[in-house]
């Protein structure tokens, strides 16, 4: 695949409830940005810290419709204290433009090995939320090499393995909410919020759309993976929810027995709140990554 950094100065509810974006507040640390070339599309990315202090740097993965600084303001002070972070705006998303093509995790997985490579960084501690707990999840499966520790949150194995009120949503767009699908579902805020972060797309503000239709169409696609795929992960991984999640507590379970994973359940937390929780996310990522060193 090519790749080239190039430099850079600083309808109600749609159905893609599934991957959206956590809206935490924005980050202050100071950071870098750049462009990498994947194929046709210039991947924009973040870097925070110094990548050549010798330290394996995070890697964090925004969520469906989100962006860097809206799923990982919060928590990326917290990982920035501890080493550096690398963040990746995926295909359609903050400031990265669209594509005609499909997004898919394929896609995703290659963009971002397009960023890695590019910066010369071999392995990472991978940290995704939602859609981008997904691609963390695709990484593990596919790309196992380039990881130190895998941490994926308010994931899936697959679309039927969600909420069964959020899998009803998905595949019946246009049907009226259930109370129960209501709860668990971003606000009209929420959206707005979303919606102001494609101010800058290089495509232009239209760009929203286009997204949340791909997202649509990705996540009620034949996604996820296997029983047997989840038991060959050979990387220690660590899974959180909320207990109010789009993901039920009993499937994560399952999930984290078939991976060997560690889980952890964050009380009275639902999707769209749990990346605002640093304090407990923080020290549970923390120690995934000390105990994969015992």
């Amino acid at each position: 695949m090519n790749t080239q950094t190039i430099s850079k100065p600083f309808n109600p509810l749609l159905p893609t409830v599934a991957l959206c974006s956590a809206m935490a507040l924005p980050a202050a640390a100071e950071h870098t940005t750049g462009r990498v070339m994947s194929g046709d599309l210039g991947i924009y990315y973040e870097v925070h810290g110094d990548l050549g202090s010798g330290v394996t740097p995070f890697l964090v993965l925004h969520g469906g419709m989100g962006t860097i600084s809206s799923d990982f303001g919060a928590l990326l002070p917290v990982l920035v204290e501890q080493r550096p972070v690398i963040g990746i705006e995926q295909q359609g998303h903050g400031h990265t433009g669209g594509r005609d093509a499909q997004v898919t995790l394929k896609v995703m997985r290659d963009d971002t090995l397009a960023v890695l490579d590019a910066l010369e960084v071999e392995r990472v501690h991978v940290v995704g939320f939602s859609m981008g707990g997904m691609l963390a999840m695709e990484l593990g499966v596919t790309a196992p090499k380039r990881l130190e520790t895998l941490t994926a949150i308010s994931v899936s194995q697959n679309h039927d393995s969600m909420h069964p009120a959020i899998v009803e949503m998905n595949l019946n767009p246009d049907a009226t909410p259930s109370p129960e699908a209501l709860e668990l579902m971003p606000t009209q805020e929420d959206f707005a919020g979303m919606q102001a972060a494609y101010a800058d797309n290089p495509d232009g503000p239209g760009q929203f759309e286009r997204t949340m239709q791909q997202l649509h169409t990705l996540i009620v696609s034949d996604w996820g993976w296997s029983d047997g795929e989840l038991e060959a992960i050979d990387v220690p991984t660590l899974l959180l929810l909320g207990d109010t999640d789009f993901t039920p507590v009993d499937h994560a379970a399952k999930m984290a027995g078939k991976i060997g994973a560690q889980l952890g359940v964050l009380p009275n937390t639902t999707h769209m709140s749990i990346m605002s929780r640093p304090d407990w996310l923080g020290p549970m990522i923390t120690n995934r990554i000390e105990t994969a060193q015992d």
